[in-house]
This record gives C-alpha cells, structure tokens and sequence, in this order.
C-alpha cells in the first residue's frame, strides 16, 4: 500500500506527538513544503539505510513504515538526533558520517547537500560512495537552480530557517543544475544515475537523483 499525502499527516503525526511543540511545528511545515510521499518509492524494499543529515527523522520515520527494514538516522544537531527515535526500525546517531562505519543497501541525503559548502562537497559524495554496498543506491533530494522564482523562494526559506530561526544546520545555499550533478556523480564512480523533478504544486524546485555504486560484476 502506497502512503499517501493524507496518510502521510498521519504517520507523522503519531511518531512526533510526545516531542515538544516547536519540533511539532518545524516537523508540520517540513511535512507541508516537502514531497516526502514522491520519494518514497525509490527506497528498495527491505534495504537497510543510512540517512545523513536526518534532522528529526521525517523521511526515516516514512520509508521505514513499508520500505526500509532499518534506518540509521545522522544528524549533528544534538537538539534533534538525542529526541526519541520515531519508530522502533529507527537508530539516531549523534554526530556526522565519518561517524558510521559499515555499508548500506542505500544512503540518503535529503535537502542537505546546498548546505555544504561547495569545497566539501566531493569529499562527502566519496563517503557517501563508501558507506554503499555493490550495487547499492544513492538517494539525493535537492532542488533545481534552473526554476529561479522558485529556488528565490527556497533560498528564503533556508535563511529563515539557519539564520533568523536557527532549527536547521549549514551554510551553502548553493544549487547545482542536474548535469553538473550527473558530472560530479560519474567522476566520484557512481553509475546509472537518473533525475526526475517532484515539484508540481510546490513552491519550491524539489528534484530527486538517484545513482548506484557499480556492481561488483561491473567491476570486473
């Protein structure tokens, strides 16, 4: 059974109702402005997952109802990674990647990557390509620079958030149109990547990318 928007409220709803008020808020307009549901559907069934960047858990609490069998969820900000894990599949970590050693079936970054600033950014993706098993997948939820209305309205969004209000990490802001993430993907050694844009009715330019790390057959 597919989760739907409204079904969707609901889940998040239930695995947040015991955090404090102002993560319930942050959490609601997070469920508002993003399209969690459309890209729910790339996470293989059964995988294990590795989410960097997780923040509360929005997107880990969503794939691990029907798709992931685990989720380690990182997040650096201790306001959020030491709250109570969304659902018993969920393991929080407290700290950044270099902290996670083994593979995963797939890792994700969900609107994480703009916040790094640009020099660090094929360091991360290396490590991000070593935390994947052989033919493992590479999830990046981004947005796409080439929609500028849109992305002004991200943008603003993004200062509101890291500057004025301070609920989220970073200091990028920096958006790179899909060839030159499908460039940097390729020369890193990930394959197959593929882009599809999940914005329609939102204000702001949500794209997904998905990538593998080459199979072990391949890479023979």
């Amino acid at each position: 059974m597919s989760i739907g928007r409204v079904r969707a409220w609901r889940i998040v709803r239930r695995a947040f109702r015991d955090y404090p008020a102002g993560h319930r808020l942050h959490i609601a307009i997070r469920l508002l402005t993003c399209p969690f549901e459309r890209t729910l559907d790339v996470i293989p069934p059964g995988a294990r997952v590795l989410e960097l960047g997780a923040g509360h858990g929005v997107y880990a609490r969503l794939i691990a109802e029907e798709r992931a069998s685990e989720v380690v969820a990182v997040d650096p900000d201790l306001r959020k990674s030491l709250l109570p894990p969304p659902s018993p599949k969920i393991r929080k970590v407290a700290g950044y990647d270099e902290s996670i050693r083994g593979t995963f079936d797939a890792v994700v970054l969900y609107d994480i990557l703009y916040l790094v600033p640009r020099e660090q950014r094929r360091a991360l993706l290396e490590r991000v390509l070593a935390r994947l098993r052989p033919g493992g997948l590479f999830v990046l939820k981004d947005m796409d620079p080439r929609s500028r209305w849109k992305t002004s309205w991200g943008r603003a969004q993004e200062w509101l958030n890291t500057t004025f209000l301070g609920v989220t990490a970073g200091s990028g802001f920096v958006h790179d149109p899909p060839d030159a993430v499908a460039a940097l993907l390729a020369d890193i050694g990930f394959v197959g990547f593929e882009a599809r844009r999940v914005d329609r009715g939102y204000p702001h330019p949500h794209i997904l990318y998905t990538a593998k790390k080459r199979p072990v057959s391949s890479a023979q």
